[in-house]
């Protein structure tokens, strides 16, 4: 073999594999992994997520919730990223140390799969702008097409995820700044057809669901919180490209936080805006721009819109390959592209994701906001900031986190304990507090206590801890 034939073969494994990064092989800086995490960011669920919260609060409460909660999630959610980047690897090859070389199995498939529900709504509402688009020209497309126009931006995404990481890069550095633009675009356009004083005067339609402002407030943080911790499941494979754990940690705080609020606050404003000048309730701000500048403008809102789902599908089918192949390496990366694609389209025919949002996030809070207090506890408390390379890819035999049969029975009891307080508090398919804690800790935050500290104070007991520490003696 050549010696280009092996730099591919390597470059192969290291960005299309499981392979930890040396700091030669990294790409990303700070800019490089805020614009990516930004694009991520910017895309359609933000303002669904926006459309959802103005239906709960009114704008001031709004903004306030939106940056608190998403904020000092996000801070709490990236101190995963020092684990991947610090040590070249994917989030989901550091939970094998976690739940066991079995165990992780479990967790990667239910998570990895509903985590990809968010691509299902960009996807939905980008097939929905353009359909409403084409009907201001005259031109009105079936609705059971929807499904299908939905599909191509999961083919376009997956077109750039299959190019890798350079791609994602590119496409992201080109469309993130406008897309930035669109956003003050609309920020600007809302303030010159409405007063501040107008939007704050808007009362939303079900401000008495929970029975008072307080609970509607709490359900509201309770959803930005779940929003923020569904990243969890992809922060891994960008994470690992970066060159400094301080540009990593504060890139993907920048990005998943501080621009997703930001273009969740911009997603309240256009519901508020398209309440206030027709009355109709909307979450696609395609309505709120075609309501203000026809097809023209509609038009060329949609350009953006749409290509900010692309790409954000393609960032995301990238990371859940990657992370997918962490679970038997030697599957190609083309074809967990392809079927996690075929995944979301299957999703997209059966219409569920949208219906049952609130159930979704419910899923995401119960289940991720547990597995990240989790990992938290257990890397820089439990083990202190160390874990063993060689048992994690159990290099000469090295296999510490086997545990009982490949689970870890401590943090599986852990995680199971936390989704019991997550579903004490709430219940999640009619998305009802269930008691006052609720009011305290939000759902996610409860179950994230009790999982944390359940698994903190079992790894104190000796004969658990040395269950746990199995690689203690061995050495990275």
């Amino acid at each position: 073999m050549s010696k280009q034939a092996k730099k591919r073969a390597i470059d192969s494994e290291v960005y299309y594999g499981t392979v930890p990064l040396g700091k030669e092989d990294k790409i990303y800086g700070f800019w490089d992994i805020f614009l990516i995490t930004g694009g991520w960011a910017i895309a359609t669920w933000a303002y669904v997520q926006g459309g959802q919260i103005a239906t709960m609060i009114g704008l001031e409460e709004a903004v306030t919730n939106t940056f608190f909660g998403m904020t000092l999630a996000g801070l709490f959610l990236c101190l995963c990223v020092l684990i991947t980047t610090r040590y070249g690897i994917d989030i989901w090859m550091y939970q094998k140390a976690l739940f066991g070389y079995f165990g992780l199995v479990i967790f990667a498939v239910i998570i990895l799969a509903s985590q990809l529900g968010y691509d299902v709504i960009n996807a939905e509402v980008y097939a929905s702008s353009i359909m409403k688009v084409f009907a201001e020209f005259g031109i009105t497309i079936p609705e059971y097409l929807t499904p299908y126009i939905a599909t191509t931006c999961v083919i376009f995404g997956a077109w750039i995820a299959l190019r890798g990481p350079i791609a994602v890069r590119t496409a992201t550095r080109i469309m993130v700044p406008c897309l930035m633009a669109l956003g003050v675009f609309i920020i600007i356009t809302v303030f010159r057809n409405f007063s501040l004083q107008e939007l704050l005067n808007v009362e939303p339609l079900y401000e008495a669901e929970y029975g008072s402002g307080l609970a509607n407030y709490m359900v509201v943080l309770e959803w930005n919180i779940a929003f923020i911790f569904a990243w969890f499941a992809s922060i891994g494979v960008l994470s690992r490209l970066v060159k400094t754990e301080r540009s990593a940690y504060w890139g993907h705080v920048g990005g998943f936080s501080i621009v997703m609020a930001s273009f969740t606050v911009i997603g309240v404003l256009t519901a508020l805006a398209m309440l206030l000048a027709t009355g109709v309730e909307s979450v696609d701000p395609t309505d709120w721009l075609l309501e203000l500048g026809g097809p023209v403008l509609g038009l060329l809102a949609i350009l953006f819109v749409a290509v900010a789902n692309v790409t954000t599908v393609a960032v995301s089918l990238y990371g859940i390959s990657i992370s997918t192949k962490v679970l038997k390496p030697e599957l190609s990366f083309s074809k967990v592209v392809i079927f996690w694609s075929a995944w979301v389209v299957l999703l997209l025919f059966w219409g569920g994701i949208w219906e049952y949002y609130s159930v979704f996030l419910a899923l995401v809070g119960a289940t991720s906001g547990s597995v990240v207090a989790l990992i938290v506890v257990d890397f820089f408390i439990v083990r202190r900031q160390k874990i063993s390379m060689k048992d994690l890819y159990r290099i000469g035999g090295r296999n510490a986190y086997r545990y009982t049969g490949g689970f870890n029975l401590v943090a599986i009891l852990s995680f199971i304990a936390g989704v019991i307080g997550y579903l004490w508090v709430y219940e999640p398919i009619e998305a009802v507090p269930r008691n006052d804690i609720f009011l305290y800790t939000t759902a996610t935050g409860f179950s994230m206590i009790i999982s944390g500290l359940t698994y903190l104070l079992l790894s104190m007991i000796k004969p658990l801890n040395d269950y746990l520490r199995k690689d203690k003696k061995r050495g990275k």
